[in-house]
């Protein structure tokens, strides 16, 4: 299968950083995982990716914060938030530090894969 691009992945929660894996490398992306927000600077700062999947809620470094900080670097990164938590705000403020938008979990994987074809083809 040919590889359409490259995803890092970073959420707190094993099932989840495993579940995205599994559904997004079988659709044909690479991909990376990172278990902070701490890590996903770290692993975008090794290499460039074409999307950054980031739950919003982590120890540590949080989601928000991690997405400034992202942006800082790249500002052209392309960063879809993951939250259980989606409230109107926490979009608002996830679009004004630069996401690309939010997916709320649990999210189906017909829905994600969708997302993932919009914001990579914008």
């Amino acid at each position: 299968m040919a590889k359409k691009g490259s995803i890092l992945v970073c959420d707190d929660e094993e099932i989840m950083r495993d579940v995205l894996d599994t559904i997004l490398s079988s659709a044909g992306y690479k991909v990376d995982l990172a278990r902070t927000g701490e890590e996903a600077l770290e692993a975008y700062s090794q290499k460039s990716y074409d999307l950054v999947l980031m739950d919003v809620s982590m120890p540590g470094m949080g989601g928000l914060t991690a997405l400034e900080e992202l942006i800082k670097v790249d500002p052209e990164a392309v960063v879809l938030m993951i939250t259980a938590f989606a409230t109107f705000d926490t979009a608002i403020s996830a679009w004004e530090k630069g996401a690309n938008g939010v997916i709320r979990k649990p999210f189906q994987i017909a829905d994600l894969a969708q997302r993932l074809r919009s914001v990579l083809l914008s």
